[in-house]
């Protein structure tokens, strides 16, 4: 079985940035496109929920998904993949772009980067670093 990985980036940020794990963390930012297999990520429907995905990179593999910390800042990191609704993930289109949301923090709380540093964060509205384009890589 073919497994597709793609590289995310903003349009705030532009193609020379993707989302990434720090290494030997489970923690995210946004650094140079790199072939880095922190910045491969896939996409993995969630079972019994159509429209849902987790997404999980190929540097930490199946084991962690994209989550949001359970608190008040309510952070993008990497987390033990589970039953938990901060995994269950929904591209939303809008333009030539997505939207990413999560059922934990609902569909108007999307994906976001901050303004004036290279980290993810989650944030309501309709910014530029809220549209994510996801590019195929070629796995050797």
């Amino acid at each position: 079985m073919t497994t597709f990985y793609y590289r995310l980036t903003n349009a705030y940020n532009g193609p020379s940035f993707s989302l990434d794990v720090v290494g030997g963390t489970t923690d995210l930012t946004i650094a140079a496109t790199g072939n880095f297999t922190g910045q491969y990520w896939k996409l993995v429907p969630v079972t019994n929920s159509p429209g849902k995905f987790y997404l999980r990179t190929q540097y930490k593999g199946d084991e962690y998904s994209l989550d949001i910390t359970n608190d008040a800042s309510k952070t993008p990191h990497l987390a033990q993949t589970g039953n938990y609704t901060g995994q269950y993930w929904t591209l939303t289109r809008d333009g030539d772009a997505f939207k990413l949301s999560n059922d934990f923090t609902g569909a108007s709380t999307f994906l976001d980067v901050y303004s004036d540093q290279m980290k993810p964060r989650l944030a309501t509205g309709n910014t530029t670093g809220m549209h994510w384009t996801f590019t195929l890589v070629e796995i050797q």
